[in-house]
């Protein structure tokens, strides 16, 4: 089995993240499945709050301030709600083995040591050809043996992982309806690493998965001038962040249930 506790080492710090009181496990849950053959093998999907970049675990949550380097300064993105919420929510799907990868003069040329298909190539003719805006390479498709089952009007936004910098690959995105598709959902990707030689190591997040209910979503809007009310209140939020940068996350965020794997019973009959 693939030793992933480097990337699911519990995060301790997530720039005042609160775990809520209500912690049980009853309820809706999503479930990842795999076929029999391959469960132990193939890494487990891991709650996007466990698998954090070490460049955000090791930043710094204030700058230090002008030539004084003992001062402390703005708030870094260690403090910044929306930043980390974005980066947290639902699932990472990591990439299972390593895969060696050889890019040159537009072509893309990649082999692993590893039983399942991990890559292949994807119809440049899909997305235009020419008319795309990176046609000089190739479109390519992470291979994902995890099918999801999600409870009855959920689907599934799938995309690059948020605010992590990937340099060599970037992810489509795309929503899914989960509870009526069950099915292995691949991960088409743009290669955007230019001329590069080497290996995109297993336990790479490939995607984040974020399921959400379809009826939830507000799908009316309209565009108009502030009221005098509405200015008031813009000016006085602006004006009480001038005061406190971190207004927004101390008294403005609404803490929420952090994603999680529950344990698998296989002698349960759920």
């Amino acid at each position: 089995m693939l030793d992933l506790s480097s990337f699911t080492e519990k995060v301790s710090d997530l720039s005042g993240y609160k775990k809520l009181e209500n912690d049980d496990t009853e309820g809706s849950i999503v479930e990842f499945v795999c076929r029999e053959d391959d469960y132990g093998v193939l890494p487990e999907p891991i709650p996007a709050n466990k698998v954090m970049p070490d460049w955000y675990k090791n930043l710094q949550q204030f700058t230090r301030g002008g030539n004084d380097q003992k001062s402390i300064g703005t708030s870094t993105v260690k403090r910044c709600a929306p930043f980390m919420e974005a980066m947290t929510m639902g699932w990472i799907l990591p990439l299972a083995a390593d895969v060696e990868f050889r890019a040159q003069d537009g072509y893309v040329e990649y082999k692993w040591d590893f039983d399942l298909d991990m890559v292949s190539s994807h119809s440049m003719a899909q997305v235009g050809e020419e008319m795309f805006p990176r046609h000089e390479w190739p479109i390519l498709k992470w291979h994902n043996y995890w099918c999801i089952n999600v409870p009855d009007g959920y689907s599934l936004l799938i995309t690059s992982p948020f605010n992590r910098i990937e340099e060599r690959f970037e992810t489509f995105s795309g929503v899914v309806d989960a509870d009526r598709y069950f099915n292995f959902i691949n991960a088409p990707f743009m290669w955007t690493g230019g001329d590069f030689e080497g290996i995109i190591e297993a336990g790479t997040p490939l995607v984040q998965v974020i399921p959400f209910r379809r009826d939830a979503f507000i799908t009316d809007g309209l565009a108009r001038p502030m009221t005098d009310e509405e200015h008031e209140y813009q000016i006085k939020t602006q004006r009480r962040l001038g005061v406190n940068e971190s207004h927004y996350r101390e008294d403005l965020w609404v803490h929420k249930k952090g994603t999680r794997n529950v344990p698998f019973d296989p002698d349960s009959d759920e």
